[in-house]
């Protein structure tokens, strides 16, 4: 058992921010889903994952995050192996390849992979600290990723790909990276969305919906699914259409309302107040890992929380784009709101790493 000591710096905010987040996502489901049967176990099955991520995140919490240090390799190398995986034995969805089913459970190798890969960058870039040219940290780190980048893109899943991407450079920023290296990854980076284009590894059907986002080639009812979000949000007014009462989202005008446009359910039943209310909870959430970052006791301890702060920030901000048309349509889910399992076990073992940081701060006084 640990210290009962440690639990003095136990982020009890945070907690309750995810909770209050979790328990009006589950809410909103039930609202999207109801008299659907295809959806009328959606919000159960929500509410059971979050309590199975409550038990999760306080058992992570529990455990000293530096020795995770210890099983980075093998972390490493079980990720690999499942991204793998899934293209040969996983399930097939809409053309996509991302999931394994387990007696009705789906896991979503790349949703992991967003926690094991910041796990993985934290220790490298920060036992490397100080000790070898930071240029030459950068550059392995990315290939560290890289194998896992094709794997996903090979899913294909742009999104996730480009999350972790995103996670990979907060990650080397605050490791200590120079102005001329952001010139230099600058350069490389166009090389190799130009080389990724050309390699076929971004699908047809990804290009389009950039295209569409640029008012490019845009065909009668290719934006349906964003133009339905906007009607939606623009419905609910200062205070909303009412709980349950939303019409696209009721007349299941709303595509996927239970995941990927759950906020447009919130915005159109519970209006601009009730959406900025889930915008703060997030907000605060996202500031509480990134505060855990500055107190933290070393480097590891920082860029895991970097890392972590950096998927949430991401993921939030391509959902909440994709409602109102800033951000093509992809299955990035709202975090803590939207109905995904895999993905809320993934979010709330990463809290549950923030925590072990912000624990174990600061030495134990008598």
């Amino acid at each position: 058992m640990p210290d009962k000591r440690l639990w003095r710096h136990f982020d009890y905010l945070l907690l309750i921010g995810m909770t209050l987040l979790l328990i009006a996502g589950i809410a909103m489901i039930y609202s999207a889903s109801r008299g659907d049967p295809q959806l009328v176990r959606t919000p159960i099955d929500q509410a059971i994952t979050g309590l199975i991520g409550l038990v999760v995140l306080l058992a992570i919490s529990i455990v000293d995050y530096t020795l995770y240090k210890s099983v980075a390799i093998p972390i490493y190398a079980v990720t690999l192996l499942s991204l793998v995986a899934v293209l040969f034995v996983g399930t097939e969805r809409f053309g996509a390849r991302r999931w394994f089913v387990f007696g009705g459970f789906d896991v979503q190798p790349g949703e992991v992979a967003k926690l094991t890969l910041g796990i993985v960058l934290a220790k490298f870039v920060a036992d490397r600290q100080g000790k070898r040219p930071y240029f030459e940290t950068v550059l392995l780190s990315f290939l560290i990723i890289l194998p896992c980048l094709v794997l996903i893109l090979r899913q294909p899943s742009l999104s996730s790909a480009f999350i972790i991407l995103f996670m990979w450079l907060a990650v080397i920023f605050v490791g200590g990276i120079e102005r001329q290296h952001v010139v230099i990854i600058s350069i490389a980076a166009v090389a190799m969305v130009l080389l990724v284009v050309q390699l076929g590894l971004i699908q047809p059907y990804q290009i389009d919906r950039f295209q569409q986002l640029l008012g490019i080639n845009v065909a009668h009812g290719d934006k349906f699914q964003s133009d339905q979000a906007l009607i939606a949000l623009g419905s609910g007014g200062w205070l909303g259409q009412g709980f349950g009462k939303g019409q696209q989202s009721q007349l299941r005008f709303l595509p996927v309302r239970h995941t990927d446009f759950i906020f447009s359910v919130i915005g159109e039943e519970l209006g601009l107040v009730g959406s900025l209310v889930f915008m703060l909870l997030l907000m605060f959430i996202i500031y509480r890992s990134l505060r855990a970052a500055w107190l933290a006791r070393d480097t590891f301890g920082r860029l895991l929380c970097v890392s972590i702060g950096a998927v949430l920030f991401l993921q939030t901000y391509i959902n909440l784009g994709m409602q109102v048309g800033i951000m093509p349509v992809t299955g990035v889910v709202l975090p803590f709101v939207s109905y995904g399992r895999s993905n809320l076990l993934a979010a709330m073992s990463a809290l549950g790493i923030v925590e072990s940081v912000v624990m174990r701060y600061r030495s134990l006084q008598f």
